[in-house]
């Protein structure tokens, strides 16, 4: 049976302490020196606990098939987990280490239970007095998580704790102006979760934060669950009231068609057919900027501490490049998933009106035919995709500062990327690291082909026999991306490559744009998306996903 190691104790107390996150106190931990060999096992035993992220207790079941297979553990880092967690004086990590010990059956489960919601509740007042920023939110995601703790397992005292902490926080949020409203709809959702009428407290919100329509239609949506019918329709004009006056204050036209798409799509599916109209008419005279990317104020500091945070998680600096590369494109999925429910409704389905100058003519496009709206999204979200890209490139070149010759160690793989191209492709890394934008492209994009290529080889045929005046030769990019659903890998990868490197009409086409001199200094965060392309690729090379199935 091990027993606890005063030094790894105090490592972990201190880590806990000065750590603005669990992700930074894995972090510190594991850069501490705690002795013997028994205690760095119990460090780095602790370490991968940290950087492992709790289940989430209720959730959708669309989103419990997509979550990631969670690794395994071994036993002795279980005794391990079990042996610190009622022995931290942090309540956030006491909490965290019973929610683990949880998920894996390991002990008696009602005591993992109270220990993960009292230390998370007990966190709250501390994340409260934090003076970082950051300490609100994760305040209400640890109510959250508490209050959901509790109703799945019956433990009424917590329940009752929660709710009443829940109230009392609310109440808090409702009276001062600290919070920009995203942590009061995560409360209100908790006292949802937890059974409590919020209809009253949701409506206060929704005033409250009148000029913010994201975070007001979520308080509408809260205040519409606990309403009584007769106030449905009332609360439904709202939702797209909220829509249209957000349009008419948009700083872009982008923005400006956003918020009127889901207008007209919020007013069909609500039933207001008045309002549909009106938001059909606006968008008549709406027209889109999708040429260039507004960053400023674009993406929230919670989501920017998050892409930071994953690259900070990493032990090393090869997995850290693989943690920048998503499964799924975001973009793509919601199209796909919104196809696959047949649903005409959000922003990617939503029958449209063309532009008549002599007024509108409402027009369906054929259920086979690409909507050019759609289309223009998934541009505009690969745009948004890359400057997070480019977020978590700049901490990996923080944090590791790594010269070619350790990108070239981290990249190369004997079949896909030898050396001699592995040492081309981090020299486009280190021009990018250099603000060499152009040059960090154009070394990087033939990369690209050529491990596509060889990813390509052994599935289908990537070269053309010579036919009759035919001289063959090897698939350039297009065929190559065209032939990636047939090889095992994912349509919704191949779209968007496709959209981002070889699709001259409503891609970005910076294959063509960029190796043939037809477009001027790319921007960063392009070039950041050549960059990930190369590595999602590469990782499918590494195992670091699912390798896709044989073909027939």
């Amino acid at each position: 049976m091990p027993q606890i190691e005063p030094s790894v104790l105090t490592a972990l107390m201190t880590a806990a302490k000065d750590g603005i996150s669990i992700a930074a106190a894995a972090i510190s931990l594991a850069a501490t020196d705690v002795g013997s060999s028994t205690a760095v096992e119990q460090r780095d035993a602790l370490v991968a606990a940290l950087h492992r992220r709790p289940s989430e207790v209720l959730k959708a079941r669309r989103e419990a098939r997509e979550a990631p297979p969670i690794p395994p553990t071994t036993p002795a880092q279980l005794e391990i987990w079990s042996l610190y967690a009622d022995h931290v004086d942090d309540p956030l990590l006491r909490g965290h280490l019973h929610h683990l010990l949880l998920d894996a059956g390991h002990g008696r489960r009602p005591d993992h239970v109270r220990g993960a919601a009292c230390g998370y509740l007990d966190a709250v007042q501390l994340l409260l007095a934090a003076q970082d920023g950051t300490g609100l939110p994760r305040a209400a995601r640890c109510l959250k998580r508490a209050g959901e703790l509790s109703l799945k397992f019956k433990q009424h005292d917590v329940r009752e704790r929660a709710t009443k902490d829940a109230l009392a926080l609310a109440e808090r949020l409702l009276a001062s102006t600290e919070d920009e409203g995203r942590p009061l709809l995560v409360v209100l959702e908790t006292l949802q979760t937890l059974e409590c009428a919020v209809a009253d407290l949701a409506e206060r919100a929704a005033d409250l934060f009148a000029r913010n329509a994201d975070v007001r239609l979520g308080f509408l949506d809260a205040m519409r669950k606990d309403a009584g019918p007769s106030r449905h329709t009332e609360i439904d004009a709202a939702v797209v009231h909220t829509l249209l006056d957000a349009a008419d204050t948009a700083d872009a036209g982008n923005r400006r068609l956003y918020f009127l798409t889901e207008a007209a799509t919020q007013a069909q599916k609500r039933g207001l057919p008045d309002l549909r109209a009106r938001a059909e008419m606006a968008l008549q005279q709406t027209t889109p900027e999708w040429t260039s990317i507004r960053t400023e104020g674009t993406i929230p500091r919670a989501l920017v501490a998050g892409q930071q945070a994953r690259v900070d998680a990493a032990q090393d600096l090869r997995t850290a490049l693989w943690l920048t590369v998503q499964d799924i494109h975001p973009a793509m999925r919601a199209q796909a998933e919104a196809e696959a429910d047949g649903a005409l409704e959000g922003l990617l389905r939503i029958p449209r009106s063309r532009i008549n100058p002599a007024g509108p003519v409402f027009v369906r496009p054929p259920v086979e035919a690409d909507d050019d709206l759609a289309v223009a999204m998934q541009v505009r979200g690969l745009g948004l995709f890359g400057i997070l890209t480019a977020i978590q490139l700049d901490r990996i070149h923080e944090r590791f500062r790594p010269d070619e010759f350790e990108m070239t160690a981290a990249l190369a793989h004997e079949a896909v990327l030898p050396e001699p191209r592995a040492r081309t492709l981090a020299q486009a890394f280190c021009y990018y690291w250099l603000e060499e934008f152009d040059a960090a492209a154009c070394v990087a994009l033939p990369q690209v082909e050529q491990i596509l290529r060889e990813l390509l080889r052994s599935r289908v045929s990537v070269v053309s026999v010579a036919r009759g005046p035919s001289p063959g030769g090897v698939d350039l990019l297009g065929k190559l991306l065209q032939s990636m659903p047939e090889a095992g890998y994912p349509g919704d990868w191949s779209r968007a490559l496709e959209l981002l490197l070889v699709d001259p009409d409503r891609g970005m086409n910076l294959r063509n744009d960029i190796l043939h001199g037809l477009a001027d200094s790319p921007p960063k965060h392009h070039v950041a998306l050549i960059l990930q392309a190369a590595l999602y690729l590469l990782s499918h090379a590494h195992g670091q996903r699912r390798a896709p199935a044989p073909t027939a």
